[in-house]
């Protein structure tokens, strides 16, 4: 798919500074503000991305944007599930449980775990299972860095968009394998950098830094075969990296839309002014998704991919 952008990123750039100011947004580099983000951004997803509280990018591999895409990966873990004949499943990251709830919903053999950071997602996860009706998910306020001890014999461990926050990558993965029991699997899908962005162009490095920081990816995200490397290092064998770049552009480029026209409009302008920052900040992140992914053939653009990995603990 190729980019058919509404407005030159030098424009867009001009736009960003006069809302945002794009120096202020550039202190946060490298400071922790994942706490602050989610607490400020959790009623702009719901009312923009996900009315259910999904947190993760839709993949629609037919080019054209669908609410249904952000189904693709519990789809997928469901699918994984019933492979293995599995009954013990847990979820990394899980934010508002939505794919943890859609999982369990489709999962009446087995029982899902899953854990969070934020003590209000965790609540708020709780909430809607209760609502539901659905009694075999379980949800904790847990770091994956590392995990607590508690957690082993999962059949398997998977995690959406979450682990571009850690810090300590083989921490993390000696976590996951010791989590997992003999032949368990472990899936994750998440954005990664093909190099530093740094090195690219002024103008791209400039806009992939602001991506990352509207969604408090501060200190970047962690380049491309480091997990694998990781998850080696743990005793895991990885199965294979697949690149679901070209996937996530439809709903990259209908982020954009939104942005565009959201900040194209001056009183809304003026109203960010007053809006929470780590909210407000969406909107950079909308505005530049769809040019900082490298598709395949396209490699003088973007440094990110969106990736999906998967490995097996040996029996």
């Amino acid at each position: 798919m190729t980019m058919d952008p509404s407005l030159p990123v030098k424009d867009l750039l001009a736009l960003v500074d006069k809302t945002f100011g794009i120096e202020r947004i550039l202190l946060d580099k490298g400071r922790d503000i994942i706490a602050k983000y989610y607490a400020q951004s959790g009623p702009a997803y719901e009312k923009i991305h996900s009315k259910q509280g999904c947190m993760h990018l839709a993949l629609n591999s037919d080019g054209v944007f669908s609410a249904q895409g952000y189904r693709t990966q519990p789809k997928a873990i469901l699918q994984e599930l019933k492979e293995m004949k599995a009954t013990r499943a847990l979820e990394l990251g899980c934010g508002k449980g939505f794919n943890t709830l859609f999982v369990a919903q489709r999962f009446a053999r087995g029982h899902c775990t899953a854990t969070d950071l934020i003590e209000a997602h965790v609540a708020k996860a709780r909430e809607l299972a209760a609502e539901a009706g659905q009694a075999n998910v379980t949800y904790e306020q847990a770091s994956f860095e590392p995990l607590p001890d508690r957690y082993v014999g999962f059949d398997l461990v998977f995690a959406f968009e979450t682990l571009c926050y850690a810090q300590d990558t083989d921490l993390v993965a000696q976590s996951i394998a010791a989590s997992l029991r003999p032949g368990g699997r472990f899936v994750m899908y998440d954005v990664h950098a093909w190099e530093n962005a740094d090195e690219l162009p002024k103008e791209m490095a400039l806009i992939t830094r602001l991506y990352e920081i509207s969604m408090a990816v501060t200190h970047g995200f962690i380049r491309t075969g480091k997990w694998e490397a990781s998850l080696e290092r743990a005793g895991l064998v990885v199965d294979q990296t697949q690149d679901l770049a070209h996937d996530v552009q439809p709903g990259l480029k209908h982020l954009h839309d939104m942005g565009v026209k959201t900040l194209s409009d001056w009183k809304t302008r003026l109203a960010i002014k007053v809006m929470p920052p780590y909210m407000s900040r969406n909107a950079i992140a909308a505005l530049f998704g769809p040019y900082v992914y490298r598709l395949a053939g396209q490699e003088s653009r973007g440094v990110l991919t969106y990736q999906k990995i998967t490995a097996t603990k040996p029996k």
